[in-house]
């Protein structure tokens, strides 16, 4: 989306899109074009031809200077509560209904969605991130493509600095939009070697380094774990390392680690017909990390960041593996392996290993690993767990918060940690037939970052939605961006 701050187009320009209070005194005196408005929105809201319930769009014809003009009324509700969230709604609303009308110019006046109430560089970001993300479209596989929707909008303001405001808020659109591009290609295409080689691709010419191993070097090198998962399907597995060096050179890392399974079968667990639709979203944690790092990137944070993602197929041939069977992870402990559905916690085991070898100061992982998680929390909630990292999650889940992103932290307790040595033959073990799933697997993942600090993020229900919201269609979120990204910004004040 193009946006141009006090800038005039060469055409005339037939939409204005004005932000509507519940009360209209909450604003000051409208002019455009040197004309007052605001006793126009007063009669057309008196009259119930415009409306102010959050994020309500209505449309009707506004004469300026004698000459008829579109006018969008954007329902703001109580300028007092009109929060980050509200905000979100607001702009999400605007956009999507501008390319359903298929409008493809407006002026924005700004500052009517602004007041003493509200940050004015929440307005600014917020109208930024929406313009990319609330219009994001997946049509690459179908032969009746639809144009990219590309509008021009105008802003008028007072408040000339929040340019850089509303370009970051683009940025970040365009990061979780490419998270989703990545999580919506089917799996017969994003093969890990497909996903690895599409991950170097697009850091290609940006100052981030990628390392891939492949599934020979995996067997060579040790990631037993990794290489269990993948070695039933004809395509491989891949180990990808992102590296990002953005702070000083003696600053300790921060490791983003995603789980990468390019379809998930259950193997020998075998899901169900059912169960293994969509079974190709099972690497939104992995694509998330990328949209991570490419933001991360964009915005040149002064941090250091390295990316672990195990990739991999969970398929069925006579090379998979088989309940009862023994594995050696990277750390040279063994794992039982009793449900073969439970494999995105044995790739995260060997990644996490391998990311401490970077020394870093805090691992984050993000997976879509159980539906225990969804049990507990809802479709709409992230389950974050921690292993010596109680500020840090403490801090996150503050900024989730703020972000408008539904995180709650469940706990690791002694009962796991003792579960996940329950084998009479191997060190661990990947799988519990009892309750608490998602703390079981927390453990078992956690467990191999040992001492450092560690926060596990099962984004099992939201990564994916079933249905369209004002931030965009159903499909995959890009979940935790916006809060990871937020939380190392504020890292690097």
């Amino acid at each position: 989306m193009n946006i141009y701050i006090n800038e005039k187009s060469n055409t005339y320009i037939e939409t204005l899109i004005v932000g509507l209070p519940e009360h209209i005194n909450q604003l000051r005196d409208i002019k455009y074009k040197n004309q007052s408005i605001i006793e126009q929105l007063e009669t057309l809201k008196q009259h119930h031809i415009i409306g102010s319930s959050v994020g309500k769009i209505s449309s009707t014809l506004l004469y300026i200077n004698d000459q008829p003009k579109r006018l969008l009324t954007v329902g703001l509700g109580n300028l007092k509560e009109l929060s980050y969230q509200r905000l979100l709604k607001v702009w999400g609303y605007t956009f999507q209904y501008l390319k359903q009308e298929h409008i493809n110019e407006a002026e924005v006046l700004i500052d009517t969605f602004m007041s003493k109430h509200n940050d004015v560089v929440e307005v600014a970001k917020t109208l930024g991130l929406q313009s990319e993300q609330s219009i994001y479209q997946f049509d690459n596989y179908k032969s009746d493509k639809k144009a990219p929707y590309q509008p021009s909008i105008y802003i008028q303001t007072e408040h000339d600095e929040i340019a850089s405001d509303i370009n970051e808020g683009q940025q970040l659109g365009m990061s979780i939009n490419l998270a989703r591009e990545l999580s919506q290609m089917p799996p017969n295409i994003l093969t890990p070697q497909y996903f690895a080689e599409e991950i170097e691709g697009h850091f290609k010419d940006k100052k981030v380094s990628v390392d891939i191993k492949d599934a020979e070097t995996i067997v060579s090198e040790g990631f037993g774990l990794l290489h269990a998962v993948g070695k039933g399907s004809v395509n491989g597995p891949r180990l990808i390392t992102i590296t990002y060096n953005g702070g000083k050179s003696n600053d300790a890392p921060i490791a983003l680690v995603g789980k990468g399974i390019t379809y998930d079968s259950g193997g020998y667990s075998i899901k169900s017909k059912i169960g293994m639709q969509t079974m190709k979203f099972d690497m939104c944690g992995a694509a998330n990390v990328v949209g991570m790092i490419d933001i991360i990137e964009r915005l040149k944070l002064p941090v250091n960041v390295v990316g672990v993602i195990a990739s991999a197929e969970n398929m069925i041939n006579e090379k998979s593996m088989k309940p009862d069977d023994v594995f050696t992870s990277l750390s040279g402990e063994t794992v039982e392996m009793l449900n073969s559905d439970a494999e995105g916690r044995m790739v995260l085991g060997d990644a996490v290993t391998y990311a401490t070898q970077f020394q870093p100061q805090l691992i984050m992982d993000f997976a879509t690993l159980t539906g225990a998680a969804i049990v507990a929390l809802g479709e709409d909630k992230a389950a974050a767990f921690h292993s010596h990292a109680k500020n840090e999650i403490n801090s996150l889940l503050d900024i989730a918060k703020s972000v408008d992103e539904k995180v709650f932290e469940l706990p690791i307790t002694d009962t796991e940690k003792q579960l996940i040595r329950n084998s009479d033959i191997a060190d661990l073990v990947n799988h519990t037939n009892g309750q608490g799933k998602a703390l079981f697997a927390a453990a078992f993942i956690t467990h191999f970052s040992g001492q450092t600090p560690h926060i596990h993020f099962d984004i099992a229900g939201p990564a994916t939605i079933n249905k369209s919201t004002f931030k965009g269609p159903k499909g995959p979120t890009g979940y935790m961006i916006p809060t990871v990204v937020e939380w190392l910004k504020q890292q690097c004040q």
